[in-house]
């Protein structure tokens, strides 16, 4: 009898151990095809979502319908919304099931002044107003994982804030926002910031630590001189001459003044001045943009404009003025964030290509202002598609399913790690 009792001690445990190993993996199962089909689900809805949004498109200032749709989901998923802040702003706030930190995801919402011409079934209705920098696509990807987050509200703790800023394409909205208390009640512990990337191609990812964007700033200048007949220019004093020398001048201070390690450049957009063929004007006017990614060089580049237009106008015996005026700041991805951000998405989406060198741009974004604030970054999801319009800003320009894809398991794997 002493001799039997250890076998069928150690069979009977050997077979519970079994048991119970085999009921784990098929927990796992069940649980991996749980979140494989919220997955599917979610993703239809953000397809649906952003469709829907393509269709009716707001400018700067002008996102009434928008603001209102973006409540109205968010309200059905549970979160509390404040809206009106900082203009048309929306912020969506999940409390989940135990306490811990504060997250935000931020989106836009604005759309621009161009004429669509993608031939989409769900292309503008709004005419000579198209989402053609993509931010139907943040919405719908926030949106989406906002859902996530509302149904997996009992295994995640902490807050989800979710911000939907209006007026980023004009660099008034997050300035706006700020002021109007977005951060009065509670400061999140990490913010991270989505836009699509088509330098990048769809189902890649971009991070990348440090300056992402540029400082953004544009000047006007006038040259004042004095008109006169165009066959007797020496008794004028021309400012066509001082904008045409005080041009190419600016460019060659701009190309030999620069350390070419931080980018930065200045473009022309705008030359006004005269009437007629014979008739030399007494004013003309330009206008351009400067972009650079540090402050130094962005002071340097206000003192060679000035540099440039004072020895042009100061040759042909005219005056000039210049109004530089400062837009929006560049955004410096945390470092920190970055790496936690590398190492989630290293764990969690491993098939994932993250691309972490060569991102910065000189682009405007003003997510700058919300991380001189809360620890962050700019997370690039990749929309390049082969053989199509890859430009932001173009008329023909759309994000494909596969970046709606990609950002909404990222954005759902850092929901994961940070609030989980």
């Amino acid at each position: 009898m002493q001799y039997l009792a250890t076998p069928v001690t150690s069979w009977g445990g050997f077979l519970f151990a079994v048991t119970r190993r085999k009921r784990a993996k098929q927990e796992h199962r069940n649980q991996a095809r749980g979140k494989r089909g919220i997955m599917m689900a979610n993703l239809k809805y953000i397809q649906h979502v952003y469709e829907e949004l393509h269709k009716y498109p707001e400018i700067s200032l002008e996102e009434f319908w928008t603001a209102g749709f973006v409540a109205e989901e968010l309200r059905k998923m549970g979160f509390s919304v404040q809206t009106k802040v900082g203009g048309e702003g929306v912020v969506g706030r999940l409390e989940l099931a135990g306490p811990g930190q504060t997250f935000a995801f931020r989106s836009d919402m604005d759309a621009l002044p161009v004429l669509e011409e993608t031939g989409a079934s769900y292309a503008s209705q709004n005419e000579g107003v198209m989402h053609a920098c993509g931010h139907d696509s943040h919405m719908a990807m926030l949106l989406g994982v906002c859902r996530y987050a509302s149904q997996q509200k009992q295994n995640l703790k902490g807050t989800l804030m979710a911000i939907f800023q209006p007026a980023e394409e004009i660099g008034a909205g997050a300035r706006a926002m700020l002021e109007g208390g977005l951060f009065a009640a509670t400061k999140p512990h990490r913010l991270v910031g989505i836009h699509n990337w088509p330098s990048l191609p769809a189902g890649q990812l971009g991070l990348q630590e440090g300056p992402i964007s540029a400082y953004a700033d544009t000047f006007k200048a006038a040259f004042l001189g004095q008109g006169g007949h165009g066959a007797l220019p020496h008794k004028t004093k021309d400012p066509i001459a001082m904008a045409a020398m005080a041009v190419h001048n600016a460019f060659a201070l701009v190309q030999r003044s620069f350390n070419a390690a931080y980018p930065q450049t200045l473009s022309f957009g705008v030359i006004k001045g005269g009437t007629r063929a014979n008739v030399i004007p007494s004013k003309v006017s330009v206008e351009g943009t400067v972009r650079t990614v540090r402050t130094e060089d962005q002071d340097k580049m206000i003192g060679l404009l000035h540099q440039a237009f004072e020895t042009s106008s100061a040759l042909y015996g005219g005056e000039y003025v210049l109004e530089y005026r400062k837009g929006v700041d560049a955004v410096v991805n945390s470092a920190a964030v970055v790496g936690e951000l590398r190492s989630i998405f290293e764990r969690r989406i491993p098939a994932i290509p993250v691309v972490t060198q060569g991102l910065a741009s000189l682009i405007g974004e003003d997510l700058a202002y919300y991380l001189y604030e809360v620890p962050g970054v700019l997370l690039y999801v990749g929309s390049g598609q082969q053989g199509l319009v890859n430009e932001l800003h173009h008329p023909s320009f759309l994000v494909p399913r596969q970046t709606l894809e990609t950002g909404y398991r990222a954005l759902t794997s850092i929901v994961d790690e940070y609030l989980g």
